[in-house]
């Protein structure tokens, strides 16, 4: 964990995921006249029209977006994603044959794993707070000014990729295509958030308080008592309310049952959590 908020963990993230992302692409989406979303989505439909070199292609259509997105993104976000810019139109652009020797002639499983694949690559890259510019670049700027979260602005930017894939290869080839930026979504989220995954915990127990300081003792977080009643019987009880990593559940659940088996548990995902020594989320 660490070694992946350290400069030289989230560089390998982000190479990792750029190796990743050309594969998906080069591999399994573009041999079947299938689009990857975003920009290399639209970098595709260039290299098919017109015989344009991907990553010559992907450098040219990148300035603009940078310019536009410089003033809604940090600094090392953006002068990070520079560099990627670059790295990834290197990958795109020497891993344009791969189809070759990926021999897979089914539409299904190109759409799923090239979708999948690239949504694996992208969120790796979003982990590492980066990204490669294009639409990714945009969609992380949504996410920091207006907390549009990144699932939702890629199902909507890359609607517009699909119509021009389904004008440009047929309405077959477009249907496909949704279904891979469908996972790409899917897998952009579960990428980004590995090993970040908190839960919330809500507790109600006669013995509380030692299952507090166990909690706190093992965990490093705080708890919070909240006053609570019981509507049918209108006791007063203590509920225990605390966030912690979900890597660390099975351990809270066997303090909880062994000071208390009838103790009331429920345990949720969260989607974000900010202060009490958790590290906010900027993507």
């Amino acid at each position: 964990m660490d070694f992946l908020e350290s400069k030289v963990g989230k560089q390998l993230l982000i190479i990792i995921g750029i190796i990743i992302c050309a594969i998906g692409i080069n591999g399994f989406l573009s041999p079947a006249d299938l689009l990857s979303s975003g920009l290399a989505g639209i970098v595709v439909i260039f290299n098919k029209l017109f015989g344009i070199n991907q990553g010559i292609a992907i450098l040219i259509m990148n300035i603009p977006i940078f310019l536009i997105c410089k003033k809604y993104v940090d600094k090392e976000f953006f002068f990070t994603s520079i560099i990627n810019m670059f790295i990834y139109s290197f990958a795109l652009g020497i891993s344009e044959n791969l189809y070759k020797y990926i021999r897979i002639d089914d539409l299904m499983i190109q759409s799923i794993f090239g979708g999948v694949l690239i949504g694996v690559g992208v969120g790796l890259i979003f982990k590492a707070n980066s990204s490669v510019g294009g639409l990714d670049i945009v969609m992380a700027a949504l996410k920091i000014k207006y907390d549009i979260s990144i699932k939702n602005a890629s199902l909507v930017i890359n609607l517009f990729i699909i119509c021009a894939g389904g004008m440009l290869f047929g309405g077959v080839k477009a249907m496909y295509t949704l279904i891979s930026m469908y996972l790409t979504s899917i897998s952009i989220e579960k990428a980004k958030d590995i090993f970040n995954k908190q839960k919330l915990i809500l507790l109600i127990s006669e013995k509380n308080t030692d299952i507090a300081n166990s909690i706190m003792k093992v965990t490093g977080k705080g708890v919070t008592f909240l006053d609570a009643q019981g509507a049918y019987s209108k006791a007063n009880k203590k509920m225990i309310y605390c966030v912690v990593a979900s890597s660390q559940i099975a351990k809270i659940k066997e303090i909880i049952y062994k000071e208390d088996k009838n103790a009331f548990v429920s345990i949720n995902n969260i989607d974000e959590v900010k202060g009490g020594g958790f590290k906010e989320k900027k993507l």
